[in-house]
C-alpha cells in the first residue's frame, strides 16, 4: 500500500493574528486543490483575507476580520 498526501488544511489565526479562531474556521478546500496557494486561493473566493507577519503569513476567516470586537 502506499501513501499519498490528501491535500493541507488552512486554518484561521484568530482576530487578534495570535490567538485561536473562535469559530475553528478552516478553508473549504475545492477537490482539485492540491497545494496551500490553492486552498488560499480557495478561500479568498469564500471572504477569506492574508495578511503577512514576520516570516509567515496570518490566514483569517470573514468572520474574524470583518467584526472588530473579537479582536484584542
Amino acid at each position: 500500500m502506499t501513501a499519498r498526501p490528501l491535500g493541507v488544511e488552512v486554518a484561521c489565526d484568530g482576530p487578534a493574528g495570535g490567538d485561536d479562531c473562535p469559530d475553528s474556521a478552516a478553508v473549504s478546500a475545492r477537490f482539485a486543490s492540491r497545494t496551500t496557494r490553492q486552498v488560499r486561493a480557495d478561500g479568498r473566493q469564500d471572504g477569506w483575507t492574508v495578511r503577512r507577519a514576520p516570516g509567515r503569513l496570518l490566514d483569517v476567516c470573514p468572520r474574524c476580520s470583518t467584526n472588530p470586537a473579537r479582536r484584542r
